[in-house]
């Protein structure tokens, strides 16, 4: 008898510790679950956030294109101004254009041989220039005597 009670015997200690493992296998099963949807949720956010940053920073460059082709189109178009104000520039500082306005707009023409009148000069005397060059020289001689005497001081 004594073997049958040891078959049948049964300590409800080892029935609980038995049910707690089973409880903490379950339980730590639920929490890495729980931590590995959270930790793919996180990485889902991380490729969003990504994503997005990158298609932003793709909007911005193809805004920034946008604007370099429509600079490089005024560009172009003052270019063609600025040939053309050039051009026309140079038709109104033609010595022929003048002449034609001249003609055409003042009613000037080209004086006649009654109209010209020749002035004759007679020749003055200039004065001697080694006068000139010695009124320097005294005068630079008392520049330079005055600067020393003002150094010392």
């Amino acid at each position: 008898m004594l073997v049958a009670k040891k078959e049948y015997n049964y300590s409800p200690e080892k029935v609980n510790t038995e049910k707690s493992k089973r409880k903490k296998v379950v339980k730590v099963k639920k929490k890495n679950k729980a931590i590995h949807k959270l930790a793919m949720m996180g990485i889902a956010m991380i490729g969003l956030i990504l994503s997005l940053f990158i298609l932003y920073r793709y909007a911005n460059i193809t805004k920034m294109r946008l604007e370099i082709t429509e600079l490089e189109k005024q560009r172009i178009e003052l270019i063609k101004e600025k040939e053309n104000l050039v051009a026309e520039l140079e038709t109104i500082k033609s010595s022929s254009k003048i002449e034609e306005d001249a003609i055409v707009m003042l009613g000037m023409n080209y004086p006649t041989e009654d109209q010209i009148v020749y002035v004759d000069i007679d020749e003055l005397e200039l004065p001697d220039k080694s006068d000139e060059k010695e009124r320097i020289s005294i005068v630079g001689q008392f520049k330079n005597i005055f600067n020393l005497v003002l150094s010392l001081f």
